[in-house]
Formats: structure tokens, C-alpha cells, sequence
């Protein structure tokens, strides 16, 4: 029997303009007039690492081919440390890249030029040389909810962007439900304790079953086999934890601060394929749990890293970069 429930993920892959569909969409960008596409490779630090369309009505005809929303996103280029770090700090992970090419038509407007832009900027009475601001619309440029503005958290978009896709009544792919948890755990927003587990393998996917975990890490604690958990405090208190890991057989232990992670982390993940490709925390501790369990670990990745794991060979060199922070391990 499948553990898990997962939605049908889509299986598009993507190729240089990650949003685009074949049909529908442009079947080459060079075909297209460069100056209403950017460039990841080649663009402002405030942009991000997305691929962004510069032309509003291009957009909506792409949404309105699509059936995709459109990510209006209003930016000064070049701007200020707050759009500078809104570019590097929310807008450059890559599965947080990818949920946007993929779910939407990302348009980005600058909001101290002239031109097409101050149009754009005038129609949606929004200030120019402003901080940033997202805003969701359909294909005729209508809000479908509320601006993100004022808010400059990589949890401020991704909320926003669940909320939207949510009263759209789109399926939200796995990896992107796994993306909050991520977040949290990159910003300190998860909490964490550690178990005594009398094989810290068999622990990991124990608690990658507890609903409230985002993440598992196999350790030691002197010589005691144990098990880091990132969980989420809204969802379960440090005592259910305690119960469910009574009910496991496992036990609390103090001297956290003694911890050091295993050479070995997610043992089931590393003995397969999918230690080469370069995964979130989250995604390395449910993958991890669905080898042994039979699920399909597929389910988990993005289109990107799907189709990485199809195109490997038989390279007994490949590095072993899951372990590896994604945002580093995603150009390796």
C-alpha cells in the first residue's frame, strides 16, 4: 500500500524560458524579441534568478493561453539594499524560482523607468522608486487576491503564492508544499529537539511519518545513536513529540549541544540515485522515507529535478551532493 497521498505532479520539463509550455507558449526564445525576456544569467541582482517577461501584454496573452496567472512583480532597477536582498534572498531559490515559472507568467515592471513601465506602474497606482511589490493577477489584470507589499520574507511570497494557487483550485505540487517547511527551516522559523533512537536509520523514517516534521537528521550525542528533527511548533507541542517517540520505542536525551550529524544521513536516499541530485532538506527526509516504505520518491521533485534523475547514466564518479545546500548543489 502507497503511505502517501500525494497530488499528480505534471512532468513538464523545462527548457531555457522555465515557464513556458510548447503549446501555447514560444517555441523559441530566440524567436522572440529579447528586450521583453531577461535573463537569470545576465540580469540585476533585485531580479532574482527568475526569467522574467518585460512586456504586460505579452503576459496576459501568455496567461490567458496558459490558463496561468500572472506574477506582477514591481521593482527598482537598479535599487536599494532592500531590493537588492528581496532579488538574493527570495527570489534565487531555486525551487522557489521554479514554483513561480512553473505556476505563473512572471512579469517584471521597473518602477523607476520610463516608458511601457511608468504605464504599467500608473495603471496599478503604484509608487515609482519604490521597495518591492507582488501583485497576482488574471489574464485581464484583474487582483485575484490582495498585493504582497511591505513584507520582504521568502515566506511572505511563498504564502501568497500557495494562497493564489489555492483559490484557483490548482493542485500545489509537492515539492512546493515541502518548499514552506524549507523556508522555515533556513530562517530559524522550525523548531528542533533530538531523540535516542537505538538505530538512527529506522528513526528517520519513523519521524518523517509525524506530520508536524519537516526534517530528520541521523547524529550522535557521545555515543548514542540520535535523531535531529525540525518540526513545526504550530502543529505539535514538544510533548506530542515525546509521546509519539514513546510510542517508537525512543527516548529524550539532553546535551544537544554536543551533536554532531553522521557521515551518513538519509541512509535509504544515499544508497540510490537520488544522492546525486541536489534536494531541500524536506525533500531528502521524504525521499528517504519512501525508498524503503515503496512509495514513489518521484512525487517529491520539482520538473527540473525529475528530469535531472532521467537524464544520469551509470557514472560511478558523480558527486554525492544531496547532503549539500541546494542553492549550492543546484549548478554543480
Amino acid at each position: 500500500m502507497n503511505p502517501f497521498n500525494f497530488p499528480k505532479v505534471v512532468t513538464t520539463l523545462v527548457s531555457v524560458i522555465p515557464w513556458q509550455l510548447v503549446k501555447g507558449g514560444y517555441e523559441n526564445k530566440k524567436e522572440k524579441d529579447m528586450n521583453v525576456i531577461t535573463n537569470p544569467l545576465n540580469q540585476n541582482i533585485e531580479l532574482g534568478k527568475v526569467t522574467w517577461l518585460r512586456d504586460y501584454d505579452e503576459a496576459l496573452a501568455e496567461s490567458k493561453t496558459t490558463n496561468k496567472p500572472v506574477l506582477l512583480f514591481f521593482q527598482e532597477i537598479p535599487g536599494c539594499s532592500t531590493c537588492v536582498n528581496y532579488g538574493r534572498d527570495v527570489l534565487s531559490h531555486p525551487l522557489m524560482v521554479e514554483l513561480i515559472e512553473n505556476e505563473f507568467i512572471p512579469l517584471a515592471i521597473y518602477n523607476n523607468k520610463s516608458g511601457k513601465d511608468a504605464e504599467i506602474l500608473k495603471r496599478y497606482y503604484e509608487m515609482s522608486w519604490n521597495d518591492p511589490v507582488t501583485r497576482f493577477v488574471d489574464s485581464n489584470g484583474i487582483d485575484i487576491i490582495g498585493k504582497l507589499a511591505n513584507n520582504y520574507h521568502p515566506l511572505g511570497l511563498y504564502n501568497k503564492i500557495i494562497d493564489v494557487l489555492t483559490r484557483l483550485g490548482k493542485d500545489i505540487p509537492e515539492y512546493a508544499k515541502l518548499l514552506g517547511g524549507d523556508l522555515k527551516i533556513k530562517y530559524g522559523i522550525a523548531s528542533t529537539t533530538i531523540f535516542e533512537t537505538p538505530c538512527f536509520w529506522s528513526g528517520e523514517t519513523s519521524f518523517a511519518q509525524f506530520p508536524a516534521v519537516f526534517s530528520t537528521e541521523a547524529g550522535w550525542i557521545g555515543h548514542k545513536e540520535v535523531v535531529k528533527i525540525y518540526y513545526d511548533k504550530e502543529l505539535a507541542s514538544v510533548y506530542d513529540l515525546n509521546a509519539f517517540a514513546a510510542m517508537q520505542g525512543f527516548y529524550t536525551t539532553d546535551k544537544h549541544e554536543t551533536y554532531r550529524i553522521d557521515e551518513d544521513p538519509q541512509f535509504y536516499l544515499k544508497k540510490t540515485d537520488y544522492r546525486h541530485l541536489p534536494l531541500s532538506p524536506s525533500q531528502r527526509t521524504k525521499i528517504n522515507y519512501a525508498i524503503p516504505y515503496k512509495a514513489n520518491p518521484e512525487l517529491l521533485l520539482s520538473p527540473k529535478q525529475l528530469n535531472l534523475l532521467n537524464k544520469m547514466d551509470d557514472d560511478k564518479n558523480r558527486n554525492i551532493i544531496y547532503h549539500l545546500d541546494i542553492a549550492e548543489s543546484w549548478t554543480l
